[in-house]
């Protein structure tokens, strides 16, 4: 595997962050090569664990499993609220070492765009069920919701080939 440490600009923060001891780190300039595939492996990991809550709640709120009740997922909640975390961290992480490819890539822009307004739906969602909002309404932003959380999977899977 080889790495190309330049960066776009001469002198700056952006290279002041691949060049940092953790982007080197990350990347294997400090001849550690195992924080890439570790970080990565994390990061697939509280995708998965957000992606299952995200499932499993809205398609509770679209009709499916009605025998139970929608209350019993704030508990669901601090799961998924955990491998969030995780996605946050490792992605932070993965992010110092390639920061001047993806944090101009219109794949990773999109990316935080769709996890943004996926946060914000979920908690409209949540909202609108104790505030006892129209279901249809409800529905509407539920699947809207689904839509924008595997938007951000399938954009975050991009980033790899749109370099």
């Amino acid at each position: 595997m080889e790495f190309d440490f330049g960066c776009i600009e001469p002198i700056g923060f952006v290279c002041s962050v691949e060049l940092s001891s953790l982007g080197m780190w990350v990347t294997g300039g400090t001849g550690n090569y195992m924080a890439y595939p570790i970080a990565l492996s994390a990061h697939g990991l509280g995708m998965m664990t957000v992606m299952g809550v995200v499932i499993a709640f809205n398609m509770r709120v679209l009709g499916f499993a009605k025998d139970i009740s929608i209350s019993a997922y704030d508990r669901l909640f601090m799961i998924g609220w955990t491998g969030f975390m995780l996605n946050l961290v490792s992605g932070l992480l993965l992010l110092t070492g390639y920061f001047s490819t993806y944090i101009f890539q219109g794949s990773f822009q999109l990316k935080i765009a769709l996890i943004v307004i996926g946060g914000i739906l979920m908690k409209s969602i949540m909202g609108g069920i104790r505030n006892g909002r129209d279901e249809k309404l409800t529905m509407l932003l539920s699947a809207a919701c689904l839509a924008s959380w595997t938007g951000a999977v399938v954009t975050g899977r991009l980033m790899a080939y749109l370099q």
